[in-house]
Protein backbone atom coordinates (compact mmCIF):
# COMPACT_ATOMS: atom_id res chain seq x y z
CA UNK A 1 0.00 0.00 0.00
CA UNK A 2 1.42 2.95 -1.19
CA UNK A 3 1.16 6.12 1.05
CA UNK A 4 0.19 9.50 0.22
CA UNK A 5 3.09 12.35 0.47
CA UNK A 6 2.36 15.75 1.68
CA UNK A 7 3.06 17.11 -2.25
CA UNK A 8 0.73 14.22 -3.71
CA UNK A 9 -1.92 15.29 -1.30
CA UNK A 10 -1.64 19.06 -1.82
CA UNK A 11 -1.60 18.51 -6.00
CA UNK A 12 -5.05 17.26 -5.55
CA UNK A 13 -6.74 20.38 -3.71
CA UNK A 14 -7.23 23.55 -4.74
CA UNK A 15 -4.03 25.57 -5.67
CA UNK A 16 -4.60 28.39 -3.18
CA UNK A 17 -4.32 25.15 -0.18
CA UNK A 18 -0.67 24.72 -1.02
CA UNK A 19 -0.32 28.50 -0.96
CA UNK A 20 -1.90 28.71 2.44
CA UNK A 21 0.23 25.97 3.31
CA UNK A 22 3.31 27.95 2.16
CA UNK A 23 2.31 30.95 4.25
CA UNK A 24 1.84 29.05 7.76
CA UNK A 25 4.87 27.29 6.87
CA UNK A 26 6.74 30.69 6.47
CA UNK A 27 5.86 32.28 10.00
CA UNK A 28 6.27 29.05 12.00
CA UNK A 29 9.88 28.59 10.14
CA UNK A 30 10.52 32.40 10.93
CA UNK A 31 9.31 31.78 14.39
CA UNK A 32 11.69 29.19 14.87
CA UNK A 33 14.44 30.53 12.79
CA UNK A 34 14.38 33.32 10.60
CA UNK A 35 16.82 32.76 8.51
CA UNK A 36 15.59 29.57 7.10
CA UNK A 37 12.17 31.04 6.70
CA UNK A 38 11.88 31.94 2.62
CA UNK A 39 13.71 28.29 1.52
CA UNK A 40 11.26 26.12 3.77
CA UNK A 41 8.44 28.07 1.06
CA UNK A 42 10.16 27.93 -1.96
CA UNK A 43 8.94 24.18 -2.79
CA UNK A 44 5.43 25.02 -1.67
CA UNK A 45 5.23 28.26 -3.93
CA UNK A 46 6.32 26.64 -6.93
CA UNK A 47 3.60 23.36 -6.57
CA UNK A 48 1.24 25.97 -6.00
CA UNK A 49 2.11 27.76 -9.11
CA UNK A 50 2.06 24.31 -11.12
CA UNK A 51 -1.16 23.43 -9.68
CA UNK A 52 -2.30 26.52 -10.74
CA UNK A 53 -1.20 26.48 -14.01
CA UNK A 54 -2.95 23.35 -14.17
CA UNK A 55 -6.52 23.91 -12.52
CA UNK A 56 -6.31 27.29 -14.98
CA UNK A 57 -5.80 24.72 -18.27
CA UNK A 58 -8.90 22.58 -17.11
CA UNK A 59 -11.01 25.78 -16.38
CA UNK A 60 -13.79 25.56 -13.56
CA UNK A 61 -14.94 22.46 -12.87
CA UNK A 62 -18.69 23.67 -11.78
CA UNK A 63 -21.25 21.53 -10.29
CA UNK A 64 -21.01 17.98 -11.23
CA UNK A 65 -25.29 17.65 -10.86
CA UNK A 66 -25.95 20.80 -12.98
CA UNK A 67 -23.26 19.39 -15.92
CA UNK A 68 -24.79 15.74 -15.90
CA UNK A 69 -28.43 17.48 -15.83
CA UNK A 70 -27.37 19.26 -19.26
CA UNK A 71 -25.97 16.71 -20.51
CA UNK A 72 -29.44 14.85 -20.07
CA UNK A 73 -31.52 17.43 -21.51
CA UNK A 74 -29.56 17.30 -25.06
CA UNK A 75 -31.04 16.35 -28.07
CA UNK A 76 -29.41 13.31 -29.15
CA UNK A 77 -28.00 15.12 -32.32
CA UNK A 78 -26.26 17.70 -29.66
CA UNK A 79 -25.19 14.66 -27.31
CA UNK A 80 -23.70 12.27 -30.28
CA UNK A 81 -21.48 15.50 -31.65
CA UNK A 82 -19.99 16.59 -28.15
CA UNK A 83 -19.12 12.97 -27.37
CA UNK A 84 -17.47 12.05 -30.93
CA UNK A 85 -15.51 15.57 -30.42
CA UNK A 86 -14.71 14.33 -27.39
CA UNK A 87 -13.18 11.16 -28.59
CA UNK A 88 -11.14 12.45 -31.95
CA UNK A 89 -9.78 15.17 -29.38
CA UNK A 90 -8.28 12.30 -27.51
CA UNK A 91 -7.12 10.71 -30.69
CA UNK A 92 -9.83 8.41 -32.25
CA UNK A 93 -11.06 8.12 -35.60
CA UNK A 94 -14.94 7.90 -35.08
CA UNK A 95 -17.12 5.43 -37.46
CA UNK A 96 -20.66 6.51 -36.93
CA UNK A 97 -22.58 3.19 -38.33
CA UNK A 98 -23.38 2.19 -35.24
CA UNK A 99 -24.54 -2.02 -34.58
CA UNK A 100 -26.70 -3.64 -32.60
CA UNK A 101 -25.50 -2.91 -28.82
CA UNK A 102 -23.20 0.12 -29.85
CA UNK A 103 -23.45 3.86 -31.05
CA UNK A 104 -20.07 4.56 -32.78
CA UNK A 105 -17.03 2.43 -33.14
CA UNK A 106 -13.64 4.60 -32.08
CA UNK A 107 -10.47 3.69 -34.11
CA UNK A 108 -6.71 4.35 -32.73
CA UNK A 109 -3.67 3.17 -33.28
CA UNK A 110 -5.18 0.11 -35.31
CA UNK A 111 -7.34 -0.82 -32.38
CA UNK A 112 -11.09 -0.97 -32.36
CA UNK A 113 -13.28 0.11 -29.10
CA UNK A 114 -17.09 0.11 -29.72
CA UNK A 115 -18.83 2.89 -27.76
CA UNK A 116 -22.16 2.94 -26.73
CA UNK A 117 -24.25 6.38 -25.26
CA UNK A 118 -27.84 5.50 -26.05
CA UNK A 119 -29.20 5.52 -22.73
CA UNK A 120 -27.43 8.89 -21.70
CA UNK A 121 -30.41 10.35 -20.27
CA UNK A 122 -31.36 7.34 -17.87
CA UNK A 123 -31.14 7.74 -13.84
CA UNK A 124 -29.46 4.23 -13.91
CA UNK A 125 -28.21 1.75 -16.57
CA UNK A 126 -29.23 -1.86 -15.83
CA UNK A 127 -27.35 -4.81 -16.84
CA UNK A 128 -29.13 -5.47 -20.29
CA UNK A 129 -27.21 -2.64 -22.55
CA UNK A 130 -23.67 -3.67 -20.67
CA UNK A 131 -24.24 -7.24 -21.77
CA UNK A 132 -24.90 -6.20 -25.28
CA UNK A 133 -22.12 -3.88 -25.91
CA UNK A 134 -20.09 -6.90 -24.24
CA UNK A 135 -21.75 -9.37 -27.13
CA UNK A 136 -20.76 -6.57 -29.70
CA UNK A 137 -17.65 -6.37 -28.77
CA UNK A 138 -17.22 -10.46 -29.21
CA UNK A 139 -19.51 -9.99 -32.35
CA UNK A 140 -17.25 -6.83 -33.77
CA UNK A 141 -13.80 -8.65 -32.50
CA UNK A 142 -12.90 -5.47 -31.12
CA UNK A 143 -10.81 -4.73 -28.15
CA UNK A 144 -12.99 -3.05 -25.86
CA UNK A 145 -16.14 -1.29 -25.12
CA UNK A 146 -17.05 2.04 -23.69
CA UNK A 147 -21.20 2.51 -22.09
CA UNK A 148 -21.76 5.97 -21.38
CA UNK A 149 -24.28 7.70 -19.03
CA UNK A 150 -25.88 10.79 -17.72
CA UNK A 151 -26.91 8.42 -14.87
CA UNK A 152 -25.46 5.63 -12.59
CA UNK A 153 -25.07 1.91 -13.71
CA UNK A 154 -26.68 -0.86 -11.55
CA UNK A 155 -24.64 -3.36 -9.31
CA UNK A 156 -25.52 -5.76 -12.04
CA UNK A 157 -24.25 -3.85 -15.19
CA UNK A 158 -20.76 -3.16 -12.89
CA UNK A 159 -20.65 -6.79 -12.70
CA UNK A 160 -20.65 -7.50 -16.16
CA UNK A 161 -18.31 -4.55 -17.19
CA UNK A 162 -16.06 -6.12 -14.49
CA UNK A 163 -15.89 -9.69 -16.39
CA UNK A 164 -16.01 -8.50 -19.72
CA UNK A 165 -13.23 -5.57 -21.15
CA UNK A 166 -15.53 -2.46 -20.54
CA UNK A 167 -15.19 0.81 -19.18
CA UNK A 168 -18.62 2.20 -17.43
CA UNK A 169 -18.16 6.04 -17.82
CA UNK A 170 -20.61 8.52 -15.98
CA UNK A 171 -20.88 11.05 -13.44
CA UNK A 172 -17.93 13.56 -12.92
CA UNK A 173 -15.64 11.18 -15.29
CA UNK A 174 -18.30 11.97 -18.46
CA UNK A 175 -18.47 15.45 -17.40
CA UNK A 176 -15.15 15.81 -17.67
CA UNK A 177 -14.52 14.00 -21.05
CA UNK A 178 -17.13 15.98 -22.54
CA UNK A 179 -16.90 19.55 -21.41
CA UNK A 180 -19.24 22.15 -22.23
CA UNK A 181 -18.89 25.60 -22.49
CA UNK A 182 -19.27 27.09 -19.26
CA UNK A 183 -22.04 29.30 -18.29
CA UNK A 184 -21.04 33.49 -17.34
CA UNK A 185 -22.52 34.89 -14.31
CA UNK A 186 -25.08 36.97 -15.37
Amino acid sequence: MAKDTLFHILSRQPWWITLLVAFVLFWVGYAIFPPVAPFLVVPFVLLAAYIGVVQWRKGVPGNVEERLAELRAMPWDTFSVAVTDAYRKLGYTVLHPGGAGYDFKLVRDGSTTLLSCRRWKVNQVGEGPVRELAQAVDREAAARGICLSAGEFSAPARKVAATEPLTLVSGAALTELIRLPRKRPV
